[in-house]
């Protein structure tokens, strides 16, 4: 056990889940507040706020490969640090919205990767 253990599991890769329950809620909880986010009528940098933290894991929770997982994180980054907004930045935060919206719909299950889930079926 403790530290060194710790840091060794994350050399060797994820832990492997133990609650779907709490997984699940975390999913549900974490989505609902990206959706009210991607689906406000405005947006403000404030904004940001409410949902930066959670958008490494919504984006593990897709089925998207790991270079777009991170494109769209820097897209959302990127589009959010230009100010004065422009047409440019509202469109390109649109657009990686949409997409993780369409990712986290494709992943269905809670957890996300539905093709590793679908191959083990």
């Amino acid at each position: 056990g403790g530290l060194l253990s710790l840091l060794g599991g994350a050399v060797r890769g994820p832990l492997p889940p133990r609650d779907d329950a709490a997984r699940q809620a975390l999913q549900v909880a974490l989505s609902c507040n990206f959706i009210g986010i991607a689906a406000a009528r405005s947006l403000h940098y404030q904004f940001y706020l409410y949902y930066f933290h959670s958008l490494p894991v919504l984006l593990w929770m897709t089925p998207f490969p790991p270079a777009l997982r991170l494109a769209l994180w820097i897209g959302i980054e990127g589009a959010y640090n230009v100010y004065p907004p422009t047409a440019a930045s509202s469109t390109l935060l649109q657009l990686c919205h949409v997409a993780l919206l369409l990712g986290l719909w494709l992943a269905r299950e809670p957890g996300g990767d539905a093709k590793a889930k679908a191959k083990t079926t």
